[in-house]
């Protein structure tokens, strides 16, 4: 009463599921530290989903929501928030646009207490940031589903522990006909359980070990199955002996005598088969191991105290006496058939476990957690939610890890890394793989070397046009040139005519200039003669006022420009001179000119014609590149993938590389999506396959030495498959050989234990493989991974306390012989290992 519940001991010493040493787990570990976004294997996935396809309402809600998880390092390490960024946004939504999801790294590991108090962290973030209307938020993902597991399991404790002594009393009720005896029969196995989960729930608490859900569900129902065996094991002998007709008291000693090796050796075995899981890696198992065994230790100490007192106390008033006569014929008969048949009855028997032992060979188990807890937890509400829009392994997918020695942000690597994606995708069962080649899960358009040809012509397409009507121009310039030519030609006709005219203009200008020159020399003679006269009208100071006077002056200073007119013209007579010389030279210069502007205009037309042919090759050249490269981009074929050095510039893909490449380029990672279940057998094998298939792709590239790592839902699964294996194997090994050692030691015969060890290998064989023809072959659901290993340790130990009750109860009855001896055994043991098995069996479904 002084320590807390055995439930909350287990939430507070919780373990994380995942082995540590598993490559898977190792790998995830290792991916969250090189991209700096967490320290744990716990990842949760958030999906919105919408009536309608979302709109800016569930935008605006989703950057909220991130902000707040965001808001939250203590829980949350990682917001993998792909919608937020425009080249990765549509990898996150649904083909649909009705819903989203966004993936977390949580802190702690999965399973454990600090994992646990994230899962509740994130949907408390949740809870209390409402949604849009019209838009539904789920938490789900391993980490949460591995919580509903545990939250689940701890709620059916209660549960289970009601409906099981609901069987076990009407169980009883049928053989004993007794409500006393039930009754205090119930009230031993609820002492044998409360002692044995206080004891377990003290010592964890003390961390003397750890716990896990699966541990305590375990605990309690072996506790209450085994308890309720050892009972009906002291009860039944006791009414047999008592019917026998010896008295109470040596009834008591005789079953005492008789059950109690019985029950040490069964509890022994039970413990010593839960003890070796300790051996084992997977921390599942090992919680299992040391609680458990516990667990069953204080059963065993409790039913060989408390039941034979109470027994004995009850024996005195007659409480436990029979009821009604046991019938032990039956069992006598099966026993002297054996005897008489045995060899028959063995191939009989070997015949019915046949049955079991064909039907192992095709056993297949699933991983898959979330087919086995109620479709109305969260997490699986939010699985059904995805599965409603995205494909099933979308919420579970695969990653792989590649990591190189050097940077591999640039152009070379990205082909490799591109074609490490293809390779992945051509994996049979892979149906997606995203990537920073393929982040929306297909290739980025327009990155083929053929789109990126019609993309470098797509400018000059663009100028062509612009180009045409140059060289329209050309010809427009051509046809005025030859104009040109033409009024050229004019010009040197006139220009000979004008020179013609020159010519003659300077002869009649020597003419004049003779001319001039005896005019001017008879007009100084005159000038000479009337000087006299000249001066008095220059003196006479009234010449302005008198007519005659003015005019003659006037005459004379008329007769003085005749000097000036001849001086004038002898000058023209010089500028004639030069221009008859510069005329000739100038008229012979304008037949060259026409000849160079006849040849100016040729090769202009000659340009003309070559450019309008090339350019219509050129426009046809680019139009036959821009189809390519839409028929490249059309098609969605990136066997010519390739990005130029200026996309790695860009801020919106520096910030998709963020979500794929580790900070310092030497890390990329590939997010793969099953077509079918992650947890089937083909989703396991395709683990190897994807990882050969990545080591091919890197031969003789510059990542050839790269390192190649998994993590992920079929990776981490495969992992399961082959710990599972290996700590089945080592369990049952060492509980095989434990059990041989405690059953020489109860029966002190070599002989006897090898039977019993023999015989329940068998029927363990047996009962599994009947377990699979009707779960599997019948019903058709695959059994759990974990039904396997438990099922070998929980069988291992309980079939050899039967086996050992049998044997037992023989070596008692050889005194009679060793036929008779069988037939009484069985005639003994028959009925209450029929009950016993019985209530077990009940109890543990």
């Amino acid at each position: 009463f002084a320590v807390p519940s055995l439930e909350q001991v287990g939430r507070e010493q919780s373990v994380p599921m995942s082995p540590k040493d598993a490559p898977s787990v190792q790998a995830m570990s290792h991916m969250g530290q090189i991209f700096g976004e967490s320290h744990s294997d716990s990842t949760a996935m958030i999906v919105l989903e919408g009536q309608e396809p979302l709109g800016e309402d569930a935008q605006q809600y989703y950057d909220e929501l991130i902000s707040e998880l965001r808001s939250d390092p203590q829980h949350v390490e990682h917001v993998q928030d792909l919608w937020g960024e425009r080249l990765t946004a549509a990898g996150a939504q649904s083909p649909d646009g009705k819903a989203v999801y966004v993936q977390l790294n949580l802190v702690g590991d999965q399973g454990s207490s600090e994992g646990l108090k994230s899962v509740e962290a994130v949907r408390s973030i949740v809870d209390r940031t409402p949604p849009p209307p019209g838009v539904g938020v789920y938490v789900t993902g391993a980490a949460p589903l591995l919580a509903d597991m545990q939250h689940s399991g701890e709620s059916s404790i209660l549960k289970m522990t009601l409906i099981g002594a609901v069987i076990i009393f009407v169980v009883l009720m049928i053989v004993y006909r007794s409500v006393i005896t039930v009754v205090l029969l119930l009230v031993t196995v609820g002492i044998e359980l409360f002692a044995a989960r206080g004891i377990v729930a003290f010592l964890g608490h003390n961390e003397v070990f750890l716990l896990s859900t699966f541990a305590i569900n375990m605990l309690v129902a072996l506790a209450m199955a085994a308890g309720t065996d050892y009972g009906i094991f002291f009860f039944g002998r006791y009414q047999e002996a008592r019917q026998a007709g010896e008295t109470r008291e040596t009834a008591f000693y005789t079953t005492y005598r008789s059950v109690a090796p019985v029950v040490l050796g069964s509890g022994l075995t039970i413990a010593g088969a839960l003890m070796c899981l300790s051996f084992t890696r997977m921390s599942i198992f090992q919680t299992v191991g040391i609680p458990c065994a516990i667990g069953m230790l204080v059963a065993v100490v409790v039913a060989l105290t408390l039941v034979p007192a109470m027994l004995a106390t009850g024996s005195r008033f007659g409480l436990f006496d029979p009821t009604r006569m046991i019938g032990m014929r039956r069992w006598r008969r099966v026993g002297t058939a054996i005897v008489r048949w045995p060899g028959p009855i063995l191939i009989a028997t070997l015949a019915i476990t046949l049955v079991g032992l064909i039907a192992l060979p095709g056993y297949q188990t699933s991983y898959d957690d979330r087919r086995y807890i109620p479709d109305d937890v969260p997490a699986n509400q939010g699985y059904a939610a995805a599965d409603r829009h995205f494909s099933q392994a979308r919420m579970m997918p695969d990653i792989l890890i590649v990591e190189s020695d050097h940077d591999m942000r640039n152009p070379a690597d990205f082909i490799v890394l591109h074609k490490l994606a293809k390779a992945i995708f051509g994996v049979p069962g892979v149906s997606r793989v995203q990537s920073i080649t393929r982040p929306e899960g297909t290739p980025i358009e327009r990155t083929s070397i053929p789109f990126l040809i019609s993309i470098q012509n797509a400018g000059q397409q663009q100028m062509m046009k612009h180009m045409q009507d140059r060289v329209d121009d050309m010809g427009a310039q051509a046809e005025m040139l030859t104009r040109q030519i033409e009024l050229t030609k004019r010009m040197y006709a006139i220009q000979a005519k004008i020179t013609d005219v020159t010519l003659d203009s300077v002869a009649i200008t020597k003419e004049v200039a003779a001319v001039m020159d005896d005019m001017r020399d008879h007009v100084a003679d005159f000038d000479d003669f009337f000087r006299p006269i000249r001066n008095y009208l220059y003196w006479e100071p009234h010449c302005y006022n008198i007519p005659i006077c003015f005019a003659v002056r006037n005459v004379f200073d008329a007769l003085d420009g005749i000097d000036q007119l001849t001086e004038k013209i002898h000058m023209l007579e010089g500028n004639l001179d030069d221009l008859v010389t510069i005329l000739p030279e100038l008229l012979a210069q304008l037949p060259r000119t026409i000849a160079i502007m006849e040849s100016m205009r040729n090769m202009m037309l000659t340009m003309h014609a070559t450019m309008e042919g090339t350019f219509s090759i050129m426009d046809e050249t680019g139009q036959d590149a821009t189809a390519m490269g839409q028929a490249f981009d059309a098609a969605k074929n990136d066997d010519s993938f390739y990005l130029p050095p200026e996309v790695f510039e860009n801020p919106d893909f520096q910030r998709a590389m963020s979500s794929f490449l580790s900070p310092d380029g030497k890390a990329a990672r590939f997010i793969i999506s099953h077509r079918g279940d992650p947890g089937s057998a083909e989703g396991i094998d395709s683990i190897d396959q994807i990882s050969a298939a990545a080591e091919e792709s890197l031969k003789n590239t510059p990542l050839r030495g790269a390192q190649i790592s998994m993590a992920g839902t079929a990776s981490t699964f495969k992992d399961f498959e082959e710990g599972s294996t290996w700590d089945l194997l080592i369990a049952a090994v060492s509980a095989l050989c434990l059990i041989f050692l405690i059953m020489l030691l109860i029966t002190r015969g070599f002989i006897a234990s090898l039977v019993i060890v023999g015989t329940v290998a068998l029927s363990l064989g047996a009962s599994f493989g009947l377990s699979v023809l009707i779960w599997q072959y019948i019903v058709g659901i695959k059994l759990h991974w974990m039904v396997l290993p438990m099922a070998v340790i929980v069988l291992l130990g309980v079939g050899s306390d039967y086996n050992l009750l049998l044997v037992s109860r023989m070596k008692e009855e050889l005194g009679a012989g060793i036929n008779t001896g069988i037939i009484r055994a069985m005639g003994g043991t028959g009925k209450v290992v029929t009950n016993a098995g019985l209530v077990f069996a009940f109890t543990m479904a």
